[in-house]
């Protein structure tokens, strides 16, 4: 399969790698020259595409599936994104459960109130112009470098009792390929890891004299059982806690 990655950060670049090695046939863009060189490792073509600047769409025409991972809260992309023509099967978009607001439940993807609007309008704007498009709202994105122990090195967390909505990264990987193979169109999945431990736990704070594990949490909860059903899915790393 020839396949679009728009956008190549850090979970792109290392889909792109993941899907060469599959042998599908990946095409890569970034809006950095000084990425170019470290794309072309892992994807078999480069372009350099910035939505602001560029409204040569064409080496796209081919692609059998597009993958739209722009940062999904920026809207400097918007303008250029609705100048493209090309017919893609299958598409994709990379966005985010920060889309929930900021409340005391479990949320899952039936959710309509509250959303945040800037996020929403990215998701609207894509479903606009190709409304088969499934939508990823990733977690919090983890592994390798990213780890809590790292964001927390010299620093305490504010609220070790909150629990986590992490994603490893790996199981993206998979998650894109099962999409991919799939015939599901306009649906929207939330990717989260299905354990929720808490910050402290994870970094193995104690408070009170009681270990946080001890502490009862009443903080957002994002669901990833949609996508565990529909797929049947089992985690690579379901627990954030061995991240």
């Amino acid at each position: 399969m020839k396949i679009a990655i728009i956008g190549c950060g850090w979970v792109g670049k290392r889909l792109a790698k993941y899907l060469t090695a599959r042998n599908h046939h990946v095409i890569a863009t970034t809006t950095s020259p000084a990425k170019i060189a470290g794309l072309e490792a892992v994807a078999v073509e480069v372009h350099l595409l910035d939505f602001s600047k560029n409204n040569d769409f064409e080496f796209l025409n081919s692609a059998d599936a597009a993958i739209f991972s722009m940062p999904i809260s920026r809207d400097s992309w918007l303008t250029g994104f609705e100048k493209m023509k090309n017919i893609f099967p299958k598409t994709i978009l990379f966005s985010s459960t920060g889309i929930y607001p900021q409340e005391n439940r479990t949320f899952n993807e039936n959710e309509t109130a509250n959303l945040r609007a800037d996020i929403l309008a990215s998701e609207d704007s894509i479903r606009k112009k190709y409304p088969q498009t499934n939508i990823l709202r990733f977690g919090g994105l983890m592994g390798d470098e990213r780890s809590v122990q790292n964001f927390f090195t010299n620093r305490i967390p504010e609220h070790p009792e909150k629990p986590v909505n992490y994603i490893h990264y790996e199981d993206i990987l998979t998650i894109v390929e099962e999409i991919l193979n799939s015939d599901k169109k306009s649906v929207i999945y939330n990717i989260v890891a299905p354990e929720h431990p808490s910050i402290g736990e994870i970094l193995n704070i104690i408070t009170e004299n009681k270990s946080v594990e001890s502490v009862e949490t009443k903080h957002r909860i994002i669901s990833s059982d949609l996508f565990i059903q529909d797929f049947n899915y089992t985690f690579i790393h379901p627990n954030p806690k061995y991240f």
